[in-house]
């Protein structure tokens, strides 16, 4: 190939990557857009291809279904959700610091934890494509208790079983308040209607390890 030829072949490439960028961004503005103004559930999948000027075949291109929309912005302030666990109170022992530090992300994005929460069905994580991070996120999590409680280099296993079995309290959290208000458990402490306190306490009553405490509302 001519050095000619292959710049030609390098600008295509640019442009086509660029254009798949803007599609997607097009595609998740306009889910976006539509589910503030319809719902969820009112927004079909043909309504968003339309509103970004594609068709339904070419949304399912780059998203396999419209809870994929809701799970992309999701996952690009995941950082943010492990930034507000690290910057929890010292003194929360692991449970509590994620929880609350899960909460705090929840107020600061109440219209995306909303959609999250109503998406239909039930919330399954797979564990390749775009959606790996939502996987992976449990490693920074790791990272992240490990940093807070000093744990030690040769310890694998404490800092791993905290983060792992917090995103699955979170993961049952967000499937029971998608199932609606009456398939939410009041915790011990006393928050009714808060699954995800409740998926905590339920993890904290089970775990037997020093400087455990009952979860505690605001």
């Amino acid at each position: 190939m001519t050095p000619n030829a292959s710049e030609a072949t390098s600008r295509k490439a640019l442009r086509w990557q660029e254009h798949k960028e803007r599609t997607r961004h097009d595609l998740l503005a306009s889910a976006r857009t539509l589910f503030a103004e319809r719902g969820y559930h009112a927004t079909s999948a043909a309504d968003i291809a339309a509103g970004a000027g594609v068709t339904e075949r070419t949304l399912f291109r780059y998203f396999p279904n419209k809870l994929a929309l809701v799970l992309d912005e999701f996952i690009g302030l995941l950082p943010e959700m492990a930034q507000s666990v690290r910057e929890r109170p010292a003194a929360e022992p692991p449970y509590q610091a994620v929880c609350e530090g899960i909460l705090d992300f929840g107020l600061r994005h109440l219209d995306m934890m909303a959609l999250v929460m109503t998406a239909e069905g039930e919330l399954e994580i797979p564990l390749d494509g775009r959606q790996r991070p939502l996987i992976d996120f449990e490693d920074t999590l790791a990272e992240v208790l490990r940093e807070r409680y000093a744990v030690p280099a040769e310890d694998q296993i404490s800092p791993a079983v905290w983060a792992r079995a917090s995103i699955g309290a979170l993961r049952t959290a967000l499937v029971i308040a998608a199932r609606g208000p009456s398939a939410a458990t009041p915790s011990p402490a006393g928050a009714p209607g808060d699954p995800l306190r409740a998926c905590f306490a339920a993890l904290q009553r089970g775990n037997d390890g020093p400087g455990d405490m009952p979860l505690r509302g605001p």
